[in-house]
């Protein structure tokens, strides 16, 4: 239910957050047609997969890379189905268009640290023409956190990755060339771009408690002086 009541309240959330966007959900026949039928009525984008295609099982997580390389996409972002879309993103996602980069990372946690997380990015028309081919070449797509094993060893080293590349970092923008401060304060409530919510709308407090709460993010890394949550 994480995932189904997650991807429906995205596909109500996109047009608020992103006007003028679609809404792409890659998926298999396991997802319950009821569903189907609402992602329908809210006018996404279903590309159906084939359940071997590529590796089934985590080896799904890498279907929506496919994006990366599709021609009729002029520009695309990638967020996991149980997070939710929000305007602190949408703020940062805006700032990218208008450097003119190829791609975009965004690190809002500090479990964020690496140079591109599967459900925080986006790119151009084409930013990765090869897409395909290179997942079935990986072969240890069925391991815990292959896509992002993936994403790193494999896309971000490219020159034409790595060197066109914008990111907003929260906390390790030190770290990671070309790294800024999101453009948007941090609400109260700790939120964050990629934050969990529970298949009830629960949002996964413990990713809070447990690494956020009372920490102040690094001088560097925000937007004015006084935004010590980021």
């Amino acid at each position: 239910a994480r995932y189904t009541i997650g991807v429906l309240r995205n596909a109500e959330l996109a047009p608020l957050v992103y006007p003028g966007w679609k809404v792409r959900v890659y998926l298999d026949k396991t997802v319950p047609k009821p569903v189907v039928s609402q992602l329908e009525a809210l006018g996404a984008q279903l590309q159906f997969m084939d359940d071997k295609a590529m590796g089934g099982g985590i080896g799904g997580m890498f279907w929506r890379f496919l994006v990366a390389a599709d021609p009729e996409v002029d520009r695309f972002i990638i967020r996991d189905s149980d997070s939710r879309l929000n305007p602190r993103e949408r703020l940062a996602v805006e700032e990218w268009i208008v450097s003119g980069k190829r791609i975009h990372s965004l690190r809002d946690h500090p479990n964020h640290d690496r140079p591109l997380n599967g459900g925080m990015w986006g790119g151009v028309r084409n930013v990765v023409p090869d897409m395909a081919k290179l997942i079935r070449s990986w072969t240890k797509r069925d391991n815990y956190m292959a896509d992002l094993d993936f994403l790193n060893q494999v896309i971000w080293p490219r020159h034409d990755i790595k060197l066109s590349q914008i990111s907003h970092d929260a906390y390790t923008c030190h770290k990671y060339p070309n790294a800024r401060p999101f453009p948007t304060r941090r609400p109260a409530d700790y939120q964050h771009v990629g934050q969990v919510f529970f298949g009830d709308g629960r949002p996964r407090t413990a990713d809070i408690t447990g690494f956020m709460l009372g920490v102040k993010v690094p001088l560097q890394c925000r937007g004015s002086p006084e935004w010590h949550s980021g």
